[in-house]
């Protein structure tokens, strides 16, 4: 595994390469999680070697530099531009997780032609705008032993609360020809619906879902083992889990 540092305008993303020899079958990059290092996807990526998969930590997040502003929905699928480009990945599979699916679904929009397939885990096809007072209950959250204010730095909640603007996708979700892969989970801490799951089935081509009874929204955290073979089963060979 290699650690790459890319960057792009006054930001640099802290990127993990798990095979960056392995050119035998397209690469999956992953969007992380709203709060997520790409450190929290080590054991995932390391699971599903020989393919090669990168992982980076969004502006403000992990080892990434934490601009002082800049937190739009664009800005974060301008990062995955750049990413795609200092890679050079031509055909990949792209996987978003939570609020990361936005910025994916994001990306998309603007660069379809270069995925092989899309995972969405865990979010509806809606970049949300965090409300008035969203930063300072997140700084004082606790997830475990760690406050939100351990996961990201004030100025970056602060900016992502000034700078999220509420943004469907749902009415583009037709344009997108690949093969969907949908994760959700059942329990109470979930994010994304049985409604906005049959809105992805109902607006897209090509749709897989498969659903996590065991877990909420920490799918990966939760059924790990699951979560893994049903990614490799998807890059493999994009059947629906046996």
């Amino acid at each position: 595994m290699q650690e790459y540092w890319v960057p792009h305008d006054n930001t640099v993303l802290h990127c993990l390469d798990s095979c960056p020899d392995n050119g035998e079958a397209a690469p999956l990059l992953i969007s992380p999680g709203l709060s997520e290092p790409a450190e929290s996807y080590i054991d995932t990526i390391r699971a599903l070697e020989p393919r090669r998969c990168i992982v980076f930590a969004h502006r403000g997040r992990g080892k990434s530099s934490a601009p002082s502003s800049g937190y739009t929905l664009e800005d974060h699928v301008e990062d995955i531009e750049a990413v795609v480009k200092f890679f050079d990945l031509q055909r990949f599979y792209l996987m978003g997780y939570s609020r990361g699916v936005s910025y994916a679904l994001g990306y998309v929009m603007r660069n379809s032609s270069r995925l092989e397939g899309l995972i969405l885990a865990e979010y509806p096809a809606v970049h949300k705008q965090m409300g008035a007072g969203w930063a300072d209950h997140y700084l004082q959250s606790s997830w475990g032993n760690q406050r939100g204010s351990d996961l990201m730095d004030e100025q970056v909640v602060r900016g992502i609360e000034r700078d999220a603007r509420e943004r469907s996708f749902r009415s583009s979700l037709h344009q997108i020809s690949c093969p969907v892969l949908v994760l959700r989970g059942t329990g109470k801490e979930s994010l994304l619906s049985e409604e906005e799951v049959r809105e992805y089935q109902q607006k897209m081509k090509n749709v897989q879902v498969v659903v996590f009874n065991q877990a909420g929204h920490t799918l990966k955290e939760t059924e790990f083992h699951r979560f893994v073979r049903v990614l490799k089963t998807y890059l493999h060979s994009g059947n629906k889990e046996k």
